[in-house]
């Protein structure tokens, strides 16, 4: 009788410890290092709910894994799952470099993450420590996981602490630390708190003061105190204290180019390369391509070729492609040196499949770190450089004479690609050759491909509230007047270059829209690190005449889920986002958001 109670009282213990590990989401191994294979398993047939409130259900289609940060950077931001068994499941390496990484799940407009934050990945070594930053990164992640949350400093500063317990000599997180209590400090304790951090990044400076790595971290180190302008000051201290090294050399010829006089500056450079030797030629690289471009400018295709020469060594570098077709561009635009830059060209040509693809990291612990890339996103980069150098190479073969090569070369240039760049170029040569027919046709089909690009990337996403939107005058934004209107909403900040960029398209289409009461333009400053009387006093409300506002909604890039800006929206009628543009895009925005505008339109 009581071996049978054991049994039965056993049989139920086992049953509540299989019901214990049967978790809606689970990621194994519980403590993955670098080298191994990370699996997530998600089984929505197990209760439970996301953030929102809602849940992902069993008889979903697709569930999509999207990490909010990662430093898992061979991997896509967002990865579709794998349904087997009613689980959906994902697995993925961790590379030499994976510290940390955070994600949610989604499924249509459902999003699904713990009740506070998203789920977390965190690396650990062999003793099931944290990797040196792991917290670090986890800490940064708290932007992304907790939004505008009024807990998010003290979050961070407690992940920014725990790292430290760890790694005290975390260089990055002591930094990190001390800014954050700054920021929370009273005004007369903030000072001691900047000097702590001051000496932190002296501390670093003087540990290796002619080592490039190590003043990249001291330039960061000013940056993240908020203290930028100190950069040049230290780089001053290079070139003098520790002149003749070759980071001195590297600053003191940066320094040259930045004057304005073309022969001054052109002696001060050609003064330093007479210390140029076999064994620091690296440092003075930077002398020769300034130099080049001056000369190419003169027409003196002697000294810019000769100078051009030394720009080829180290061809290790993954932007060596990129580098070789500037020359090219250089020499094209110059009309200088034409049988040198067909060989450029040509020799460009050869290495369009070693393109860089997407944003390539460099530290010096790691190397290069080379991000994810599909086939899809290689070939679109390598045709686009084919099409590019083909309808450069035209274009220099005109300009010799060589008619039918250059012919030859741009039909093969628009069999390779038909972005703007190699368009441009092919537009050129058909107005040179009096081909308007051809011109014609180049154009339907540019149009007819942005046509189909635009509308792939065509989604129904209900717009967040405009409530939070002011005018300049600090009046509420009147949301009943955007009923039943397209919105274009366009956000940018004082300080932002590439919105800066951005805002002579945008002026453009709104010229071509103004007069459509059905389309309405939103140039939102964003708040990013600007007041209201940040966006009243700026330039651009004299220069430009389409309508600027002011966001007051701290959280708003969560509820837009942007990042980065300028970040520029168009939303239906029924108040649907049905295009997110993230970041500047060049001159081919102006065209593809009027696309979207006469889609959202229809």
């Amino acid at each position: 009788m009581m071996i049978k109670k054991l049994i039965s009282t056993a049989m139920a213990i086992m049953a509540v410890l299989i019901l214990t590990a049967q978790k809606r989401l689970s990621i194994i191994p519980e403590f993955p290092q670098r080298g191994q294979t990370v699996t997530v398993n998600f089984d929505p047939r197990i209760a439970g709910a996301g953030s929102s409130g809602k849940s992902i259900g069993p008889d979903a289609g697709i569930v999509t894994l999207v990490f909010s940060s990662s430093t898992l950077y061979d991997q896509p931001y967002r990865v579709d799952m794998e349904k087997r068994g009613g689980i959906w499941t994902i697995s993925f390496p961790l590379e030499r470099y994976a510290t940390f990484a955070s994600f949610y799940l989604q499924s249509g407009e459902i999003i699904e993450a713990p009740a506070k934050g998203h789920y977390e990945i965190m690396v650990y070594d062999k003793k099931r420590k944290p990797v040196f930053s792991a917290n670090l990164h986890r800490g940064y992640s708290l932007n992304q996981q907790l939004g505008k949350s009024p807990g998010l400093a003290a979050a961070q500063a407690a992940m920014f602490k725990k790292e430290l317990e760890l790694y005290p000599d975390n260089y990055e997180a002591k930094l990190r630390l001390l800014t954050s209590q700054m920021n929370a400090a009273p005004e007369n304790g903030k000072e001691k708190l900047r000097k702590e951090a001051l000496k932190v990044i002296s501390d670093r400076f003087y540990a290796a003061p002619t080592n490039g790595g190590n003043l990249n971290k001291v330039t960061m180190g000013y940056h993240i105190i908020g203290e930028p302008q100190r950069v040049d000051s230290i780089r001053k201290v290079v070139i003098e204290k520790y002149a003749g090294s070759d980071l001195a050399w590297e600053y003191y010829i940066g320094q040259i180019s930045r004057e304005k006089d073309t022969a001054t500056k052109i002696a001060l450079l050609e003064k330093a390369l007479q210390h140029e030797t076999t064994t620091n030629g690296n440092a003075f690289t930077g002398a020769h391509e300034r130099l080049f471009e001056l000369f190419a400018a003169k027409k003196d295709s002697t000294k810019a070729l000769y100078h051009a020469g030394f720009m080829r060594r180290g061809e290790k570098d993954p932007y060596t492609p990129r580098m070789y077709k500037e020359i090219t561009q250089t020499l094209l635009d110059n009309d200088l040196a034409l049988d040198s830059a067909a060989w450029y060209a040509e020799h460009t040509l050869s290495m369009a499949d070693s393109f860089p693809v997407g944003v390539i990291r460099y530290w010096p612990e790691t190397g290069y770190v080379y991000p994810y890339t599909n086939d899809s996103m290689r070939q679109s980069v390598y045709s686009t450089a084919r099409g590019n150098l083909l309808s450069m190479l035209a274009q220099i073969n005109y300009k010799r004479g060589r008619i039918t090569e250059a012919q030859q070369n741009i039909d093969a240039a628009l069999q390779a690609a038909l972005d703007k760049e190699t368009a441009d170029n092919a537009a050129w040569f058909f107005r040179k050759t009096n081909q308007p027919g051809r011109l014609d046709q180049l154009q339907a089909a540019r149009l007819k491909l942005m046509k189909k690009d635009v509308a792939k990337k065509r989604i129904r996403i209900p717009a967040p509230s405009l409530k939070h939107f002011t005018t300049l005058d600090g009046k509420p934004v009147d949301t009943n007047a955007l009923k039943n209107k397209v919105l274009l909403i366009d956000f940018w900040a004082t300080w932002c270059g590439p919105c800066m960029e951005e805002m002579p398209y945008i002026q453009k289409l709104y010229d071509a829209c103004k007069q459509n009461p059905d389309v309405v333009f939103m140039v939102v400053n964003s708040g990013s690190r600007n007041t209201l009387k940040d966006a009243q006093s700026w330039f651009g409300n004299r220069k430009y005449s389409f309508p600027v506002y002011y966001n007051t909604d701290p959280a708003v890039g969560d509820k837009f889920k942007f990042s980065v800006i300028p970040a520029t929206y168009i939303i239906n009628r029924e108040g649907y986002i049905e295009f997110s543009n993230i970041g500047f895009e060049g001159a081919d925005i102006e065209m593809k958001l009027k696309l979207q505008i006469e889609m959202a339109l229809q």
